[in-house]
């Protein structure tokens, strides 16, 4: 529960921040081009930065987007407007510059020139689909959404980067989405995959985002030093970004003491503790060697401090030879 809990609070978190984000960007845009066209009675047309014809001509409707307010059946009818040739071959695509669309439109379009927002450039490809910012944009907030529960935090996806635009062949090409490393808080590098039908991948896109990820980890109220024992009064649960603290302890197990000094309201981390050591430099305990078919017991020196479960080297007393073991209590060291 508290599992789900979380990852429904990471996806409307992940969500909204992207929904914002992209929302002030259209507005921005929308803002800019507006100043920059001719209104033609409450509307504009926006030129795409990547489009696809589906027959020998471009038309309209394939490279432009009505903003404003034009009735749908005057831009249906303006859509099949035919201006120049498309690339002759399926996949097969065209690039021109901003001032050489000025020019086509200009010669095949130009009552309607003018009221066209130009991108920096346009690039046209005969067939198939692209996918744009932000439908790339929505399959990474998805995809990381979803890992969610497994980064054990309230998730928060920011500085996304990744390509404009993603054309598809008109077969059956598969777009894929795949992180290049373990996710985890920080920068997530990730990879788009265009596959054709055999799965074969043909080409490949970089992405990345960074992801915060929010979560009460515990931290001391007054400064702690080396070598102190963690007492749990002096400890409080605080919301931290585990984006910049990274291996956090989780509150749980020991005993515990202090490997350095932690200051007040800082994360303790895992290299931050060790266990109190139950067995101390110099103690007499016994080692216990447990074979297949033998079990022996020796007197033996311990040659420095060890908690349970470490590791410790001891000497044995009789033939002074050293030995690595395992703490199993205060008394007993075990060798396997």
């Amino acid at each position: 529960m508290k599992r789900n809990r979380i990852a429904k609070r990471a996806r409307r978190t992940a969500r909204c921040l992207v929904a914002s984000a992209l929302a002030a960007l259209c507005l921005l845009v929308l803002a800019a081009t507006a100043q920059a066209v001719e209104m033609r009675q409450g509307w504009w047309l926006q030129i795409k930065g990547a489009a696809c014809a589906q027959g020998p001509q471009v038309l309209l409707g394939d490279i432009a987007l009505p903003q404003g307010e034009m009735p749908e059946s005057a831009w249906k009818e303006m859509a099949q407007r035919p201006l120049w040739k498309a690339p002759e071959r399926a996949g097969h695509q065209t690039a021109m510059s901003r001032e050489r669309l000025v020019s086509l439109l200009r010669f095949h379009a130009q009552d309607l020139v003018d009221a066209c927002a130009l991108p920096a450039q346009l690039i046209v490809q005969r067939g198939g689909s692209v996918v744009e910012a932000p439908e790339i944009a929505r399959r990474i907030v998805e995809f990381l959404t979803a890992q969610g529960p497994a980064l054990d935090g309230e998730l928060e996806i920011k500085d996304l980067h990744a390509p404009d635009n993603i054309f598809l062949s008109a077969g059956r090409d598969k777009l894929t989405l795949q992180a290049t490393s373990p996710v985890k808080p920080g920068r997530i590098n990730m990879i788009f995959e265009v596959k054709g039908s055999e799965g074969k991948v043909q080409r490949r896109y970089a992405a990345s985002a960074f992801a915060n990820v929010w979560k009460a980890v515990p931290c001391p109220t007054k400064p702690m030093n080396r070598l102190e024992q963690v007492n749990v009064a002096n400890v409080q649960f605080m919301r931290k970004n585990l984006a910049y603290n990274s291996n956090v302890w989780d509150g749980t197990g020991g005993p515990w003491r202090m490997v350095k000094s932690v200051g007040t309201g800082q994360p303790i981390t895992m290299a931050d503790i060790e266990p109190v050591p139950v067995i101390a430099k110099g103690d007499k305990v016994n080692l216990v060697f447990e074979g297949q078919n033998l079990r022996l017991h020796v007197k033996v020196e311990a040659l420095s401090d060890a908690g349970v479960g470490q590791s410790v080297q001891v000497r044995n007393l009789q033939s002074n030879r050293k030995i690595l073991a395992t703490v199993q209590d205060a008394s007993t060291v075990v060798v396997r």
